[in-house]
């Protein structure tokens, strides 16, 4: 995704601290390429059209009773 803000360590702890979980500034650092890999992961399923899919909510699975 061409809008996401970068993935650096800051912001990591920031949002550990948002989770009340420690994370020091050496631990964050590592964190970085891990997380830049779920981003991307994420990012992949904003791809394409789901075109005319139903929501789930109207799937009807007429075999379960």
């Amino acid at each position: 995704m061409a809008n996401r803000v970068p993935t650096d360590p800051d912001l990591l702890q920031a949002a550990a601290r948002l989770g009340n979980l420690p994370l020091t500034p050496a631990r964050a650092a590592e964190l970085v390429p891990v997380m830049d890999g779920v981003f991307g992961m994420l990012d992949s399923l904003d791809q394409g059209s789901l075109g005319e899919t139903a929501p789930a909510c109207a799937f009807n699975a007429a075999w379960v009773k």
